[in-house]
């Protein structure tokens, strides 16, 4: 489930920004860190501190906050007063990271 969210561009849409060891996925992004082998350079809640707001490490990022909603400034009308994943969604993309051991 957390891959199928991280690869949804309607949801965590992580593929914009991120590159993902999954040679099947095209168009993958190079602003963010490649995020193979990311479950060996952090652990489960770094990972999930920086989907619920990253900005909460760095101030600057262009990350946007999985799950905090509070401060935010325009959003889209869909994600207003609600964060763009649920706790349990949030979990599941923490699972799916937690797995890419392999660089």
């Amino acid at each position: 489930e957390g891959q199928e969210l991280a690869f949804d561009r309607g949801k965590g849409n992580c593929l914009t920004c991120h590159h993902v060891p999954e040679p099947n996925e095209p168009f993958q992004g190079t602003i963010g860190p490649d995020l193979a082998g990311i479950a060996t350079r952090l652990d489960a809640g770094q990972l999930r501190l920086r989907l619920v707001d990253a900005g909460l490490l760095n101030p600057q990022t262009v990350m946007p906050p999985y799950f905090r909603i509070e401060g935010l400034r325009d959003v889209a009308p869909a994600f207003r007063d609600r964060p763009a994943l649920n706790a349990q969604e949030i979990e599941d993309v923490v699972a799916y990271l937690a797995s890419l051991r392999t660089p």
